[in-house]
């Protein structure tokens, strides 16, 4: 019996530890996503966007409080977005419509690239070559399904997906690019055609 105790307390012992590395592999990878999103601020990145019938291209300018989003393929447009407003500018009609973020998944992508408390609330799984998050969040009745996957090893932003029962949008990022810091009106809200 005090065989099989021992061996018992060995198994016991060598479960907690690999239960506890395991906890500390995940909190250093929710810190190491953090981090990467953090030096996000100041980059672009091509972005190639699908969704059910269309195809759209164009560059993702990271900023410190905003994101700007210009598709220019197959229309010339602007998206510029903050954790509370954000702006659609259609070049080709030369108009602009603002809408507010705090009630869309737009909010949960803030969240998720300034808030670490956030972060390490989402699910996160890593597999050899990549690092993918999900966070479920239901807004006005409808459940969205938010992806974010990453290159690992170096760590790398390279697709975003949100999906609906009635959409699909996968976002894939390239051409990853440190800029120098972005003057503030490269992210102004102002409508450009008044």
């Amino acid at each position: 019996m005090r065989a099989k105790d021992k061996f018992f307390e060995k198994t016991k012992l060598i479960v907690l530890i690999l239960c506890f590395s395991q906890n500390l592999n995940a909190g250093n990878l929710y810190e190491k996503i953090f981090n990467y999103n953090d030096e996000l601020k100041n980059s672009s990145a091509n972005f190639i966007q699908t969704s059910i019938n269309n195809i759209e291209e164009g560059i993702i300018f990271f900023g410190d409080e905003r994101i700007k989003i210009n598709y220019n393929k197959p229309k010339k447009l602007t998206i510029i977005l903050s954790d509370k407003k954000g702006v659609y500018i259609n070049h080709e009609l030369k108009e602009s419509q603002f809408f507010i973020t705090k009630k869309s998944y737009i909010k949960i992508f803030f969240d998720i690239f300034q808030k670490k408390n956030h972060l390490k609330k989402m699910s996160l799984k890593e597999a050899v070559d990549q690092i993918v998050i999900v966070e479920e969040v239901y807004i006005e009745g409808v459940l969205y399904t938010i992806k974010l996957i990453y290159e690992n090893d170096p760590i790398k932003l390279r697709r975003l997906e949100i999906i609906s029962d009635n959409e699909k949008i996968q976002m894939g990022f390239f051409n990853h690019n440190k800029e120098n810091i972005f003057d503030k009106k490269f992210f102004s809200m102002i409508d450009p055609y008044l």
